[in-house]
């Protein structure tokens, strides 16, 4: 992969006002999943209005909890002024923190409006991860997201391989020019688990089968924290031979628990009849 593939972090300036890339990617994967989520609730001849609200929850509290999560993880970094905590336009968002804003939204959208939070979550669920595979081709494009550096006499032979420029590289790693293109190992393995979901849903609804409130959601969220696990062996902090990271453990913890959780809900739970 070569290094004309990257983006700026700015893609534009509109009259002075600076147009970030990561934010046209962030609009990208929410039209396209907005996209998605209007087109699975027509076949499955549901009321798209619930989606619009939790989407006018859910992007402010986005937005808040995704920031808050930055600095909490980077607190060190506003040890200086709290105010520059509020300074949301200077970037510097938890993609955790956003998940969580938006979960409120669905479970407040759903608990004021008298519908139900596991079938609302399973009908998001394609949109979802198809949302976080746009996201993670943004991360690839702008080298926000890079994995073990190549060696420096790496050969030209087609190398599956991400070239970052000088500038983006890590400390510690400013002679090496490549590096495992770990977020576009991510979007791919999240395409495969997308169509996989997908197949699912269409199961559910043309077949009437496996149409257990949550399992969906549940599934297909453990496939996401499995296929963040696995590629945590490529991370630059981590690797087979040193053992699992704290993300590793947490999302390989977390697959484990939303798999079990899934089939779990597949035999007990209340199964769909609408």
């Amino acid at each position: 992969m070569r290094g004309e593939m990257f983006m700026g972090p700015v893609a534009a300036n509109l009259g002075g006002i600076a147009v970030y890339s990561y934010g046209l990617v962030v609009s990208a994967a929410l039209l396209a999943g907005t996209a998605l989520a209007w087109l699975m609730f027509r076949i499955g001849h549901r009321r798209f209005e619930p989606v619009v609200d939790i989407l006018l929850w859910g992007i402010p509290l986005g937005i808040l909890c995704g920031r808050a999560g930055y600095v909490l993880h980077h607190f060190a970094e506003f040890s200086g002024g709290i105010g520059e905590a509020f300074c949301f336009w200077q970037g510097g968002y938890s993609i955790y923190g956003a998940m969580c804003g938006f979960f409120l939204a669905v479970f407040g959208v759903c608990r004021v409006q008298g519908l139900d939070t596991w079938r609302m979550l399973d009908g998001l669920t394609p949109s979802l991860i198809l949302s976080v595979v746009f996201a993670e081709l943004g991360a690839f494009l702008l080298q926000l997201t890079m994995g073990t550096p190549f060696p420096a006499d790496i050969p030209n032979d087609h190398t599956l391989a991400e070239y970052v420029e000088f500038a983006y590289r890590p400390m510690g790693f400013e002679n090496s020019e490549y590096f495992e293109p770990i977020a576009l190992y991510q979007a791919a393995m999240q395409v495969v688990a997308f169509f996989f979901v997908l197949l699912i849903a269409c199961l559910q609804h043309f077949l009437h089968i496996l149409r257990h409130n949550g399992f969906l959601f549940l599934f297909g969220a453990g496939l996401i924290a499995a296929i963040r696990f696995a590629c945590g062996f490529f991370y630059l902090h981590g690797s087979a031979a040193t053992g699992f990271t704290c993300g590793q453990v947490l999302s390989g913890g977390g697959a484990v628990i939303l798999l079990i959780w899934s089939l779990l809900r597949l035999r007990y739970g209340e199964e769909d009849n609408v």
